[in-house]
């Protein structure tokens, strides 16, 4: 079969069309770029033609094979088409960035258009491919992340191994654009990767993070599509334009450790606590900027205040908590914290450029008190996956097969694997899922025993009995790799069980917010209620005082009685009210948000039966 000719070219001087009989024609494009993005999911998008060839209607294309690549064959009469592709994911999205606006072919005989990356207006056929990377490094030079002639620059990638055989990187002509030439590509090919600064090897190097923009990928990597030619890849360091902002500050950060604590998986008498992120290159050689400190007048809280020198302001700084156990845990053997509320990513704040800036408070894992299983309380919960994708081959490279496979729930939280007394691997053969009405909808009953907590972090995976060897839904780094459910509460600490988790389906996307909840069902909370019991009434002193927005009060009730809580100015003024309500005996904290107020010294008053108490607080804003 023949090759046609795209615009650009010249194949045949049409004349006189109208003489010439129909040929068949077969268009491709090739998807595979866009569904790394996470811009397209082919387990429920669909893929079409649209052009001169059909009044611009919608011609389905179908990916036969499973490969990713889309096609369909027309019969045309010889003329000159403009046209695009078009997925229906993100609500319809069309092709962009074409000279006119549309793809062209001049259709003189049958033949075959394409394949072309969607969105890329190169074709590719399998040849041998020269990639010349660029990255624009001005930005962590004028950051002095970055010494012309003294630190190292490398791209690596899947086409790399990664670090394994990262390309070095040079700056022949002190431009700060250091290039790289990659010669082992073959056009089809679809890149992953990312550029490393080191003072010394690639082992030791910070990778590019917090990625954002049309070249990133769904799982926080690059992406690229290699075509035909020989191709400049040119991008800034982590795609940030090097003429911005930058300034000093500190960011403060807080966690609270209460449930780890209560549950007896966290020692703070002899464990420790870390903070990792892009801002110490995720390690602790400087425990300056790594190495949590516990608050003397809350042992719960770790807090930990982060200077920044010459940072861009509103960058996002990536993190989490890590838990470093004294004695070898053989079961917690992960201490990475997989914050709830990012699905297992990282957690990120924007510097500010601010000395006062608070990263927020949150719970270690973001697992609330509220959600702690009693001890001698037991929990039955239903997971179901309906499989239908996983079965389906042109959706999952290699399919599952209800005959023979064993599929499994995979908990992907390593708190919870400790509490549970788990054995922690990717492939934890804990609650096994059966299928007995064969409807394709399989089912487990997980039952959680306390002390543990209502929390569940998870993927799914099957392995094949006859090759004895695994498939697992995708993950990465990014955001949402995981699922999260919680069994259903009636209150804190109480818990409606039996009870079914929602539905879940296999999916072959990184990305799983679509199957993702924030709290549990049935769950309220305004006031963080941190112990059982109180000796006496007392308030504390605000945390962090000054403050700006926000800061948190904390005070405790040794009998059940109306409480109130109010801020006033300086004139006396009532100017908020964060509690009017009957309590029970206990220790309590709640945030209170001044943003809406101006500069200045305020008082919060304490009231619970004769008991009357007040502090000052000062916002600067």
């Amino acid at each position: 079969m023949k090759k046609l000719l795209t615009l650009g070219s010249v194949l045949l001087l049409l004349i006189g069309t109208s003489t010439f009989a129909q040929v068949d024609v077969t268009f491709k494009v090739d998807m595979n770029v866009e569904m790394g993005k996470g811009n397209f999911n082919a387990a429920t998008d669909a893929v079409a033609l649209r052009g001169a060839m059909n009044d611009w209607g919608e011609t389905a294309m179908e990916d036969g094979d499973g490969d990713g690549v889309y096609e369909v064959t027309l019969s045309l009469a010889p003329d000159s088409y403009d046209y695009k592709f078009y997925h229906s994911g993100g609500g319809g999205t069309w092709e962009e960035g074409y000279f006119d606006g549309n793809r062209n072919v001049v259709v003189a005989e049958e033949g075959t258009v394409g394949p072309f990356f969607f969105n890329k207006l190169g074709e590719y056929t399998g040849v041998a491919t020269t990639i010349e990377f660029q990255v624009d490094m001005q930005l962590p030079i004028r950051q002095g992340l970055v010494t012309p002639g003294v630190t190292n620059v490398y791209v690596a990638g899947n086409f790399t191994d990664w670090g394994d055989n990262a390309v070095a990187m040079t700056d022949d002509d002190g431009d700060s654009v250091y290039t790289a030439t990659v010669e082992t590509l073959t056009s089809g090919d679809v890149l992953y990767y990312k550029f490393i600064r080191s003072a010394s090897d690639v082992g030791s190097g910070s990778w590019e993070e917090g990625l954002e923009g049309d070249d990133v990928a769904d799982n926080g990597n690059r992406i690229f599509g290699v075509v035909d030619s020989d191709t400049e890849v040119r991008r800034f360091w982590e795609n940030t334009d090097p003429n911005v902002e930058l300034g000093d500050g500190n960011i403060f950060f807080s966690v609270d450790l209460t449930v780890m604590e209560e549950l007896g998986i966290y020692d703070p008498i002899v464990d420790s606590l870390e903070l990792r992120g892009s801002f110490n290159g995720w390690s602790t050689s400087n425990p300056d900027i790594s190495r949590m400190n516990q608050d003397f007048l809350d042992p719960n809280l770790w807090q930990l205040n982060i200077p920044f020198v010459n940072a861009e302001i509103g960058s996002n700084q990536f993190y989490k908590f890590f838990v470093n156990k004294a004695d070898e845990d053989d079961i917690w053997t992960d201490g990475y914290e997989r914050p709830l509320s990012q699905g297992g990513g990282n957690r990120d704040v924007a510097f500010a450029g601010s000395e006062t800036q608070e990263a927020g408070d949150v719970y270690y894992d973001d697992v609330h008190p509220d959600w702690v299983v009693p001890e001698g309380v037991t929990l039955e919960i239903t997971f179901s996956v309906d499989m239908g994708p996983a079965m389906d081959p042109g959706q999952t490279a290699v399919p599952f097969n209800p005959a023979e496979d064993e599929l499994y729930w995979i908990n992907e939280q390593p708190a919870f694997t400790r509490v549970m007394n788990w054995a922690d691997s990717d492939t934890m053969k804990v609650l096994q899922l059966t299928d007995p009405d064969a409807d394709g909808i399989y089912t487990g009953t997980l039952t959680v025993v306390g002390p543990a907590f209502n929390a569940f972090e998870y993927r799914y995976a099957f392995k094949d009995m006859s090759e004895n060897s695994w498939t697992s839904e995708p993950s990465g780094f990014g955001d949402f790799a995981y699922r999260v459910r919680y069994n259903e509460m009636t209150g804190a600490r109480a818990f409606v069980t039996p009870y079914s988790a929602p539905t879940d389906t296999w999916t072959n996307q990184e990305n799983k917010s679509d199957q993702f909840e924030d709290k549990p069902a049935g769950w309220t909370t305004s006031v963080r209620d941190l112990d059982e019991l109180a000796k006496n009434f007392e308030l504390s002193q605000n945390y962090p005082n000054p403050f700006n927005p926000s800061t948190t009060i904390k005070f405790k009730v040794p009998v059940t009685d109306i409480v109130t809580l109010k801020i006033y100015n300086i004139l006396g003024q009532q100017v908020a009210t964060l509690i009017n309500k009957e309590m029970n005996a206990g220790s309590y904290e709640v945030k209170f948000n001044a943003s809406e107020l101006a500069s200045g010294v305020y008082m919060y008053t304490l009231e619970a039966g004769s008991f009357r108490a007040t502090k000052k607080m000062m916002l600067l804003k």
